[in-house]
């Protein structure tokens, strides 16, 4: 005689696992979107120091206009989802889809890591600042090597407050045991944003999962203010039996960017396997001109303003050697390859 054991559905769900955001903490507010698709940044020029005249009509130097560089920044990003639960279904499955609850368990599992891989993946490549490893790191040489990222980005005069060190899970357990490292139970009463771990050299350490980084990155230290990440629009909504469903339908759209200013790209500080970023150019001069080089770089990218070839208007693609360049000019360029982290920028004064 057969036997049919009962089965059942248990009312508990089985969810997955989400974390917060990562960047929200560490992400440039400065700026305003409301109202705009697009902003305009000004940056003023500087003029350099001369030696004093005590005779003559231009004692304190040549009179020059004081110029400026604008840089535009258009938000791209406009993104939405929903999904509907029908009346009838949720009461035949013990009413397991509780649709404000799943509304916001979709957010954190589909848009948090959605904006946290753009955003590190534009501000790695906008990052003035490029380390290219021929080697993987080891946990020898790791805190030196984080340490002459800071060094770099301090010899740009970036500020020592408000730098954020964010590291690879599968490189994390490396520096864990570090004894420059101040573990998360001795930080006491500061305040800690999501995946921070402890602190090196006064930044905090915010651990990362490999995958929201570009392939090959290492690490990456970011100054707060050197980036523009507008959340201009988070709409997240439950509509009650709306005409033709019988249930409710769950609606979310944010619109969301994020931007390197151009004047600060030497506040992002990139360490990447060299087999993942493109070189960062050469630039030399032979005879009366000069050439810029990158080797299997789809595209160089130049200017000759002091602006930041990555962000600024200017910008021209490099076909062939520069000449007629006046004594002083700066010549800026980075290179790119499809698939590649972009490199650093490179500059050179004639």
């Amino acid at each position: 005689m057969a036997i049919n054991l009962a089965s059942k559905f248990s009312d508990k769900v089985a969810e997955r696992f989400t974390q917060r955001s990562l960047t929200d903490a560490y992400a440039g507010k400065s700026y305003d979107f409301s109202g705009v698709k697009s902003i305009k940044i000004y940056s003023v020029d500087s003029v350099p120091v001369g030696d004093y005249t005590r005779s003559g009509s231009t004692r304190f130097g040549s009179l020059t206009e004081l110029g400026d560089t604008v840089q535009e920044m258009t938000m791209t990003q406009d993104k939405s989802f929903t999904f509907s639960v029908d009346a009838g279904n949720d009461a035949e499955q013990l009413n397991i889809k509780q649709v404000t609850k799943r509304l916001r368990m979709n957010w954190d599992e589909q848009a948090t890591p959605l904006i946290d891989k753009y955003r590190f993946s534009k501000w790695m490549n906008g990052a003035g600042l490029v380390t290219a490893e021929s080697a993987d790191l080891t946990k020898a040489n790791i805190v030196e090597k984080v340490m002459d990222g800071t060094a770099a980005m301090s010899n740009k005069l970036v500020p020592l407050t408000n730098r954020t060190l964010f590291i690879k899970e599968s490189l994390y357990i490396k520096v864990k045991l570090a004894s420059e490292i101040v573990g998360i139970d001795k930080l006491g009463g500061k305040s800690v944003g999501n995946g921070v771990v402890g602190e090196l050299d006064g930044m905090k350490i915010v651990r990362v999962p490999d995958v929201y980084f570009p392939a090959g990155v290492n690490f990456f230290i970011k100054y707060k203010n050197a980036t523009v990440d507008p959340m201009k629009l988070k709409t997240l909504r439950v509509q009650r039996d709306p005409v033709g469903i019988d249930g409710d339908v769950a609606e979310c759209r944010f619109m969301h960017d994020a931007f390197v200013i151009g004047t600060k790209a030497n506040g992002l500080y990139v360490d990447v396997a060299a087999a993942s970023a493109q070189a960062n150019p050469v630039i030399a001069k032979s005879s009366s001109t000069w050439t810029i080089t990158s080797a299997n770089a789809t595209s160089i990218k130049y200017t000759t303003d002091g602006t930041d070839p990555k962000t600024s208007g200017t910008a021209q693609t490099y076909s062939e050697a520069l000449s007629g360049l006046a004594s002083g000019t700066v010549i800026k360029a980075y290179a790119a390859k499809t698939g590649m982290l972009n490199s650093g920028v490179t500059e050179f004064t004639v």
